[in-house]
């Protein structure tokens, strides 16, 4: 459930913690408090816990008054007084005017109030600016837009020094903005407007994943606060409560989000905002917003015309050791393609093919510029999503670029980000030094088959011989007299919404075994749901008339049925599993032999019904009587037909795990070959201690859900990380490296 109060929040960190299996010790108020904290931070210090606004605030007769006040007695004025005795008591008293105007208290930070454009220079026909823009219409062709440029500078320059900007002190603690204004220069109904921030409302937050991972870890830390005062206290049994543990953990998740919250998500502390000392030039901008989007602008304009379509593949870890941290497997499963510039088109840099004592090693280096703004809004968004990668804001170390131009895979090594350095203050792109790629067994499956196909013969590969499995089942066959012969649904019903249950009035025999049974399906036509059909699991016995049968449950109403019986002859009334099989796709057929008289059409008809067989593959459950038949002896077989794959069941797909149903051992799929039986495998007991199959067992595809046994098992896994056996081969040929006594035989 997402948290959209604070209730929700609070149940939310509890389940986190264990709850409610477990017993999470810590107060309501508590609780309540870590809420609120955890909101106060994210509010004023997370880029999404606050909005940028622009504040309309009329002027008012007591805000002028209160401007205005100037003396002891006037009106708004603030009183201090402050105390020292040394030998003698001193008492001071200090005035402030109240020149301020009262904000709400969501606001956390002012950046200024708007200028209001009074000046000679630039208001009114009769201004200067409106004249010069007159008389050089009549000769716009003839004057120089340069000599105007400087002239309108040089304007603005004096308009600045008459009328500067409003000088503003806004703390957040006191929500008051000081204005030091002329106040009496200022008229009643008048308007501010003020650019400032707010905090945006806590019901919009609770769902934020950084306030839920905060929130838990302040609730861990607060727990195992409680817990410490019980440090070695004996619980029955000799359990012993470990609060320090738990204090510990939370401290640890808590300065990792914070660092988090330093590193990528906090704003500027907003108590400074209002109250700046311009150091630079405040008639020249270091790059403005409009400067900014021009470079940027550029820069994608040229990597779309000269730069090369890459494929970003950002690396998910699937398992990770908490010791260190270190991976211990990885996969890479999507693909985003986005424009690259190659720094150098002459060939790629390092050290080249180098020739080890291991075979040939590519080192091969390339650096790919690819566009922040790029990456920041096409590739980022989508990678949020992921729990399985920890850093989704820009280019990670470690995640894989695939280069179109040779087919290879490079592993980013470093991503340099102010690379130009902050050009009109700005970064714009991410530089990629990336290495050839060497494959370790991770997981790669984009669904793109040139990336995929990289990987197909490297690793360590084991071979598993398979041969087919399936059982076919069978069954047995009841007879008897007084059967039901035929059951007519009279009234289908309406408004089912599971299934209804069918009950038939028992025999007159008395024996439960001819009590007749028998269960409803249900169809959906032109949007209403009603009974499709009836079908007997036993047809009884011993009738002498037709019984009852009566429809309820379901959801339904309406439905009705009848029945008739036989009380002339014999015909199967049940049916009975003697091996329900394994290995079925679609039901089998069911065929049952001729009566005693062997007319076929008077022969019996069993309907099967399949399901999971607890592994994940179809036995028979059931055989349904659709017609028991007529003047049946004691003489009946029961067919049922092979399973469509007796030789082995499915087939294995590219990068799926199997699993040993005996062993557990768990492997990645590299290759299926269904006609020799060869199933090549990587990563041989990936998230297992076990790291071989048994001959004999069952190798189930956990996707495919494929089934087939093993006949042997080839542990002597070859090493595709390089050509060491080749050379070795080679160079037998050469050098005779059989070992002999120099002194002679013994």
């Amino acid at each position: 459930m997402k948290p959209t109060n604070r209730g929700q929040l609070i149940n939310y960190g509890l389940r986190q913690l264990g709850a409610p299996i477990l017993q999470i010790n810590v107060d309501d108020d508590q609780l309540h408090d870590l809420v609120d904290d955890t909101i106060q931070l994210y509010q004023e210090r997370h880029y999404n816990g606050i909005e940028r606004m622009y504040l309309k605030y009329k002027v008012t007769q007591d805000d002028l008054d209160r401007g205005r006040a100037k003396g002891t007695d006037g009106v708004g004025i603030v009183t201090t007084t402050g105390i020292q005795t040394s030998n003698v008591t001193v008492t001071s008293n200090f005035y402030e005017t109240s020149n301020f105007l009262a904000v709400p208290d969501t606001i956390l930070g002012v950046n200024k109030i708007f200028k209001f454009d009074t000046s000679s220079i630039s208001g009114g026909m009769f201004s200067i600016k409106y004249q010069l823009f007159l008389n050089d219409l009549y000769y716009f062709n003839s004057v120089e837009l340069l000599q105007y440029a400087m002239t309108k500078t040089y304007l603005e320059d004096i308009d600045f020094l008459l009328t500067t900007d409003k000088q503003i002190r806004f703390n957040m603690r006191q929500d008051r903005l000081y204005m030091d204004i002329d106040w009496g220069a200022q008229s009643l109904d008048t308007f501010f407007v003020i650019d400032c921030f707010r905090a945006i409302d806590t019901e919009q937050i609770y769902n934020s994943p950084f306030v839920k991972r905060y929130f838990t870890a302040l609730l861990k830390k607060q727990w195992g606060q409680n817990l410490i005062k019980f440090r070695g206290t004996k619980l029955p049994g000799g359990i012993e409560l470990n609060g320090r543990e738990i204090y510990d953990e939370g401290v640890r998740e808590l300065q990792a989000l914070r660092d988090r919250m330093t590193q990528d998500y906090e704003m500027p502390p907003l108590d400074f905002i209002g109250w700046l000392i311009m150091a630079l030039n405040p008639y020249f901008l270091q790059g403005s917003q409009g400067e900014q989007r021009l470079v940027q602008d550029l820069i994608n304009e040229q990597l779309q015309i000269y730069g090369v379509e890459v494929t970003y593949i950002p690396r998910k870890f699937v398992n990770q050791k908490t010791i260190i941290e270190e991976v211990q497997s990885s996969k890479f499963d999507d693909n985003f393609a986005v424009e690259a510039y190659v720094e150098t088109y002459d060939g790629y840099a390092g050290a080249g093919d180098v020739l080890t004592k291991f075979g040939m090693s590519l080192r091969d280096e390339v650096t790919l510029t690819i566009s922040k703004e790029r990456f920041e809004e096409f590739i980022s968004p989508f990678m949020n999503s992921d729990d399985d990668i920890e850093l989704s804001t820009r280019p990670r170390e470690g995640d894989l670029v695939f280069f179109p131009l040779g087919a290879r895979l490079f592993e980013i090594k470093f991503v340099e980000h102010e690379d130009p350095f902050y050009q009109l203050g700005n970064t714009y792109v991410y530089k990629l030094k990336c290495e050839l790629f060497e494959y370790e067994d991770e997981v790669i499956d984009t669904s793109i088959d040139i990336i995929d196909t990289q990987v197909d013969d490297v690793g360590y590969i084991a071979n598993l011989k398979l041969v087919g499995i399936g059982i076919t089942a069978t069954a047995s066959a009841t007879i008897g007299d007084g059967y039901i012969r035929e059951i007519f649904l009279n009234n289908d019903g309406s408004g089912f919404t599971g299934t209804p249950t069918v009950a038939i009035s028992t025999s007159p025999s008395g024996n439960i075994g001819d009590n007749a049974t028998a269960v409803a399906f249900t169809t959906e036509r032109a949007g209403v749901r009603s009974i499709d059909k009836i079908l007997l699991t036993n047809a009884g016995a011993n009738y002498t008339t037709p019984p009852i049968i009566t429809i309820s449950g379901g959801g339904g109403t309406g439905a009705a049925a009848t029945c008739s019986i036989n009380t002339t002859s014999a015909g199967v009334i049940r049916f009975t599993i003697t091996n329900n099989g394994v290995g079925f796709g679609t039901a089998p057929v069911v065929t049952v032999s001729n009566p005693a008289l062997g007319v076929p059409s008077q022969r019996a008809i069993g309907i099967a019904s399949i399901g999971d067989a607890g592994n994940g593959f179809n036995q028979v459950n059931s055989i349904f009587v659709s017609n028991p038949g007529e003047n049946y002896n004691n003489t009946v077989t029961v067919t049922i037909s092979d399973p469509e794959t007796i030789s082995g069941i499915g087939t294995y797909q590219f990068n799926e795990i199997v699993q040993g149903m005996r062993s557990g051992t768990q492997a990645r799929v590299k290759s299926w070959d269904k006609d020799t039986g060869i199933l090549q495998v990587g990563n041989v007991g990936i998230g297992t201690t076990t790291t071989g199959f048994f001959p004999g067992e069952d190798i189930k595809g956990l996707t495919s859900e494929a089934l087939f046994s093993v006949a042997n098992f080839d542990d002597n896994t070859k090493d595709k990380y390089n050509e060491g056996d080749i050379f070795e081969s080679e160079a037998d040929l050469l050098i005779d490296f059989s070992e002999s006594n120099p002194f002679g035989s013994f």
